[in-house]
C-alpha cells in the first residue's frame, strides 16, 4: 500500500511569527529555541504524510472550510487545510497567549 505524500506550503506571515518568536527564544536560550525549531520541523513532516489524522480546528469565525490543527513544542499549534496532495499552513499559534493575535 503507498503512504500519500502531501506537498506542505506554509503562510509567508504564520513563518514571520514563528521566526519572531524563536528570535525572542533564542534571546532567553539558545537551545530552547533550536529544540522547538527541531520540533516545528518535525511536526512539518508529519504533516507530508498524515495531515488528515489530525483533529479539527474550531475558528472563532464561521468559514467554509475545514481547518485542522497539529501541536508541537508542547504549547504550540499549526492550523492548516488539506487541498488534494496539498497542506497548506495559514497559522502558527503559541497556545498560552490571547487568541485575537491569532491570523485565522
Amino acid at each position: 500500500m503507498k503512504a500519500n505524500h502531501y506537498q506542505v506550503l506554509v503562510d509567508p506571515i504564520a513563518d514571520k511569527k514563528l521566526a519572531a518568536h524563536l528570535e525572542f527564544l533564542a534571546r532567553v536560550s539558545e537551545k530552547a529555541a533550536l529544540h522547538l525549531y527541531d520540533d516545528y520541523r518535525e511536526a512539518l513532516l508529519f504533516l507530508q504524510n498524515n495531515p488528515e489524522i489530525c483533529p479539527i480546528y474550531l475558528t472563532q469565525k464561521q468559514i467554509n472550510t475545514e481547518l485542522r490543527y497539529r501541536l508541537f513544542g508542547k504549547r504550540y499549534r499549526i492550523v492548516f487545510e488539506i487541498v488534494h496532495n496539498q497542506v497548506f499552513v495559514y497559522d502558527i499559534q503559541d497556545c498560552r497567549q490571547n487568541s485575537e493575535k491569532d491570523l485565522i
